[in-house]
């Protein structure tokens, strides 16, 4: 798309706008890993200073972004990833901002803005952005009446610029919808492809998606916890949108514990107990490029034994990649550690896991970025500064 400049909006038009103009038309794909990179280790470093002194940030964010949590996801070329530096700069926005921290004027052009662009790179950065909005705004409501209409205003600015750019890159610039329908209601046609697999879907799909296919060709057991194999063509699932919503909803009354359960099984990483034992939800990835699209490592040999390091931590993804666990010690650390700064990524990471456990159509852990980000920030600070303590205890 960035060569031919056939742009869609399948993973977001102003993404796909992003990919066109900073590769230079698909001439120079290395300089989206680098800016990719250095967005990532920015708005890492912003959360590390938000959340610790100068000092512990300093070495917690240097020392994260040595892992391939950071650098390695950093060059990946996905839309999640500077969707989750958006988000945490975001975060680190309303912690600063709570704080009472700096130039609120010099916080807007330094972390809301440029979070408020950025969540735009992936469909569900707004939505994730508005649920966070209603928890935190409740939050200070409650808690600091005083402050609410500051707090009002910075959440209502960011998810009017996050739709602004939204509306503009897909219906001005592209005239594309701003939502594409197939991709948003891929959970969607998972679930029903999970459901006819099982006893209770026969004969579900001539009954709701009359005339496309049928249950033998939607039926996939894959469906229920990663890619679907449902035997349909692509006209067919085209076909089959208008669909879509109401099958699932028949679906949804009918056997509500159906539903729930696939979800709680293909998504198991963001729930906090191993209700399935441990998850191992794809994580890093290290080979990304598509065959014969003219794009090829640079440094075949360097690239190659780099990648044994990505795997390292990409076998560990049980505990790497467990954003409810994560998300789990980051509460513990508020709650008994009285770090009262941990709420906003909390809170906006409790609004990630929702929004994903809901429509994510795959579990992946790339998806959970920001909380994996933030809590394993949060462990690296902590351990920085158990350890000044411990040093300035022994030499006392």
């Amino acid at each position: 798309m960035a060569k031919s400049g056939d742009l869609g909006n399948s993973f977001t038009a102003s993404w796909a706008l992003y990919v066109r103009i900073f590769s230079f038309h698909g001439h120079a794909i290395g300089v989206l890993t680098l800016i990719n990179g250095l967005i990532l280790v920015y708005s890492v470093t912003r959360l590390g200073y938000a959340l610790f002194s100068s000092r512990t940030a300093a070495l917690s964010t240097f020392l994260l972004t040595l892992t391939p949590l950071v650098s390695g996801m950093g060059i990946t070329l996905w839309h999640d990833i500077l969707m989750t530096a958006g988000i945490i700069l975001i975060t680190s926005f309303f912690i600063n901002s709570h704080k009472s921290f700096g130039n609120i004027k010099a916080l807007l052009m330094l972390e809301l803005i440029p979070g408020g662009i950025l969540i735009s790179f992936r469909p569900n950065g707004l939505p994730t952005i508005i649920l966070f909005a209603i928890f935190y705004g409740l939050f200070v409501f409650i808690k600091y009446q005083v402050q609410f209409i500051n707090t009002f205003k910075s959440l209502v600015a960011v998810i009017l610029l996050s739709t602004l750019v939204t509306i503009i890159s897909s219906s001005v610039i592209l005239g594309l919808s701003p939502i594409n329908a197939s991709f948003a209601k891929q959970w969607m046609q998972f679930d029903i492809s999970c459901y006819a697999n099982s006893p209770a879907g026969e004969g579900f799909v001539e009954k709701y998606i009359p005339d496309i296919g049928a249950t033998d060709t939607w039926k996939s057991d894959e469906a229920c916890d990663f890619i679907s194999k449902a035997q349909i063509s692509p006209q067919e699932a085209i076909s089959a949108e208008k669909y879509i919503s109401s099958a699932w909803l028949q679906i949804l009354k009918s056997d509500p514990l159906f539903i729930v359960r696939t979800h709680l099984e293909r998504h198991s990483y963001l729930i906090p107990l191993p209700i399935f034992g441990i998850p191992k939800a794809p994580f890093l990835h290290s080979t990304i490029e598509f065959r014969d699209q003219g794009i090829e490592w640079k440094f075949p040999t360097i690239a190659n034994e780099s990648r044994v390091f990505m795997r390292v931590w990409n076998a560990a993804r049980g505990v790497t990649a467990w954003a409810g666990l994560w998300l789990l010690l980051m509460t513990l650390f508020s709650i008994f550690g009285a770090q009262k700064n941990l709420l906003p990524p909390i809170l906006m990471g409790l609004a990630l896991v929702v929004i994903l456990f809901v429509v994510a159509p795959i579990p992946d852990g790339r998806y959970a970025l920001f909380v994996l980000i933030a809590g394993q920030l949060v462990l690296v600070g902590n351990i920085v500064d158990f350890l000044k303590r411990f040093q300035q205890d022994v030499l006392w």
